[in-house]
């Protein structure tokens, strides 16, 4: 198969490297922006500068890698010109004050979209929900944690989210793992929000994010059980279990390829704990985690490596559904409600 990626310049990524092992040439790349057209022919691939030139190509699918809120631009360009595209756009698929436009967009649409989300099916949250209910666990307590020191990631010129603030970058990842775990985990009550700001030296001096440092998430669950989503931009780690980590001083150092990803669930009358690490982990190859069962605080039993290539899988699950292997893994109404999840839980 041959796509078109929108976006991302001459970057070749990791994203780039599964398509390929998964037999996908990208053929080309549709920037609007001229140095980085420049810098694709350098690398050699063809550069468009507008989409009508990019389909005359004919690709088998499009790859949307642009920001958030050029997503719906994105799609309105390519769905003008083809209303039967197979086209794979990156999570979440619109701001929440797009979903309207976005659902009109759609509603002559043929094609195929298949959002990117890559902790759906994920190994490790499998194995965590399988053993919580093996050890017969009432969730009181679970935690999603996604944290990663993107300091340096803000000096290249990286997008900042401006409705969602940190939680725009691993926002619905969060959600999905604790959706993943049942329908019951479902939002009932928020108890609380809160953000940090983030403080960036930049060449003209210090420079303040607001809201962009952390953000933490509470909820009641349907089920009861306190739910907390929880994100810092700055590498603090706020929810620290050992496990594949004891080396961790609950910082992640800016520029570290390190990030810590984890998904808890805590029974506190059992004084018991699941969770699950996922890749990438250092010890481990890359797309591999680890799951823990603590015991009164302690290791009970590690289970790794655990196979969980959750780009791998996602991108795979794509292709074979515009091949017609397979049903659509992530739809556009799925992340639609991803999206209006994230606004309510951003809403008190």
């Amino acid at each position: 198969m041959k796509c078109i990626r929108v976006g991302h310049g001459h970057v070749a990524t990791w994203h780039d490297q599964k398509l390929k092992e998964e037999g996908v040439t990208t053929i080309g790349v549709m920037d609007s922006n001229e140095k980085k057209r420049k810098l694709v022919l350098a690398s050699g691939l063809q550069a468009f500068s507008s989409y009508e030139e990019a389909f005359r190509l004919k690709p088998d699918f499009w790859d949307i890698c642009v920001s958030t809120d050029s997503h719906l631009d994105a799609l309105t360009a390519i769905i003008s010109l083809d209303l039967n595209a197979n086209i794979i756009v990156e999570k979440p698929i619109c701001s929440f004050s797009q979903i309207n436009m976005l659902k009109n967009l759609l509603e002559n649409f043929q094609g195929k979209i298949v959002v990117n989300e890559n902790y759906v099916f994920s190994n490790i949250t499998k194995t965590v929900k399988e053993l919580s209910a093996l050890l017969n666990l009432k969730p009181t307590r679970i935690i999603s944690e996604m944290t990663k020191n993107r300091i340096s990631d803000i000096r290249k010129g990286r997008f900042l989210d401006l409705e969602l603030f940190a939680f725009g970058y691993e926002g619905s990842h969060m959600i999905i793992n604790v959706l993943e775990l049942g329908e019951e985990y479902f939002p009932g009550e928020i108890k609380s929000i809160d953000y940090d700001d983030m403080y960036v030296d930049m060449p003209n001096g210090k420079t303040c994010l607001p809201k962009q440092g952390m953000v933490e998430k509470r909820y009641i669950a349907k089920s009861g059980a306190e739910v907390i989503l929880y994100t810092s931009m700055i590498g603090d780690i706020k929810y620290y279990y050992p496990g594949p980590f004891p080396f961790f001083d609950k910082i992640v150092t800016e520029d570290n390829s390190m990030r810590y990803r984890i998904l808890a669930v805590e029974d506190n009358k059992k004084c018991t704990a699941v969770v699950g690490f996922y890749e990438p982990v250092l010890g481990l190859k890359r797309g591999e985690g680890a799951v823990v069962v603590f015991d009164k605080g302690d290791i009970k039993e590690y289970i790794e490596p655990i196979y969980d290539d959750t780009m791998g899988s996602s991108l795979k699950n794509a292709i074979d559904c515009f091949l017609g292997k397979r049903d659509n893994p992530h739809t556009v109404a799925m992340a639609i409600k991803v999206v209006e999840l994230s606004h309510f839980l951003a809403s008190k």
